[in-house]
């Protein structure tokens, strides 16, 4: 790299991916700003020290973002309302689109930075001047599928140092950086979910919650069952836990009647489908016009299976999968491949 550096703002959490990437950024060449976005309203400056260690380590500027009335707005408010809803929401995404590849873009911007970065295991590929999404290396680790919501606009602004990276790599890098944190344990949780027990911070948080009371759970013939429900908000689509016993195979919860309080339920065979309907879309590679073959993940944790995908209307799509699909879930998000590229996704209806 030659003349003025490029400046980059890269978001740090104080985990070994954040921290690895600002390692790897300043080892390029790039001028690094180190910033960590305050979120969750119990979010301090101080549970982030060790990223403030890292960037010290760096000899790299670091700076807080305090977004956490406006996480709460967006985030927060639609975790509560699509729960509200009957549906289960993934936050991580939303958070994705409208935090972190949005509301600290702008922030870089203001800073005058050329570019964003984060300890994302994806890839951007620049081919022809035109920018795409694609899948990381390490299968175990994508994130891409996180990633389907953000504006296809800012692609050639962003940097992922960790592309064709596995985590052994990452946590080498670490230990060669001298960081404290090489072996620390990363979470899998939701940020602003304690114990992964969103249940009791629905409860805890939101008055309307304690209103709604247990109901009846019925089988998908319609026959109400002796057990009780404790909530038509705290299932989800394929859940077998809180369901009571008594039954001969395992039941799953299959359906979700928000408008009278009840659960359905069924055997595993019920919560097979082949068509999925797909709204709110957003697009980073050729938007589908007609319909066109690819691969679509319906979680996060799928290996995404072939389907046809037909536009069905301007913001919505229907997915016709080759076999079969488990548990597809209102409020999840579906991602489409064309091999290693996102062409884009939505919503599940």
């Amino acid at each position: 790299m030659t003349g003025k550096k490029m400046k980059v703002l890269i978001g740090m959490s104080g985990g070994v991916d954040s921290s690895a990437s600002a390692y790897l950024l300043k080892e390029q060449g790039y001028e690094v700003i180190g910033g960590t976005m305050l979120l969750s309203p119990t979010d301090t400056p101080e549970k982030y020290s060790d990223a403030v260690e890292v960037c010290r380590i760096l000899d790299i500027e670091h700076m807080f973002f305090d977004f956490r009335d406006y996480f709460k707005k967006t985030i927060i408010e639609n975790f509560k309302n699509e729960y509200l809803a009957g549906r289960t929401p993934n936050p991580c995404v939303l958070c994705n689109s409208t935090i972190k590849w949005k509301k600290l873009f702008e922030e870089a911007e203001k800073l005058g930075c050329d570019r964003l970065s984060m300890g994302h295991y994806a890839t951007i590929k620049n081919e022809n001047n035109e920018y795409f999404l694609k899948r990381g290396k390490d299968p175990k680790k994508d994130q891409s599928y996180f990633l389907y919501g953000i504006d296809k606009n800012i692609l050639p602004k962003i940097l992922f140092p960790l592309d064709g990276m596995i985590k052994a790599d990452v946590r080498d890098i670490c230990d060669k950086a001298g960081f404290s944190i090489s072996r620390k344990k990363e979470s899998m949780e939701i940020c602003f979910i304690l114990n992964d027990d969103y249940k009791s911070f629905l409860l805890d948080n939101f008055p309307e919650f304690k209103t709604i009371g247990s109901g009846d759970i019925l089988l998908n013939t319609g026959e109400k069952q002796k057990n009780k429900h404790e909530g038509y908000p705290f299932y989800t689509i394929g859940q077998r836990k809180g369901l009571g016993g008594g039954y001969l195979t395992p039941m799953f919860v299959s359906s979700i009647d928000k408008e009278n309080n009840k659960v359905i339920i069924s055997e595993r065979k019920g919560l097979d489908t082949r068509t999925v309907k797909v709204k709110q879309l957003n697009w980073l590679k050729d938007e589908i016009v007609d319909e066109v073959k690819c691969i679509a993940k319906i979680r996060y944790n799928s290996p995404g299976q072939s389907c046809i995908a037909k536009r069905t209307g301007k913001n919505s799509l229907k997915l016709i999968f080759d076999e079969n699909v488990f548990a597809v879930t209102p409020g999840q998000s579906a991602v489409l491949y064309d091999g290693d590229y996102v062409i884009g996704g939505g919503i599940i209806q």
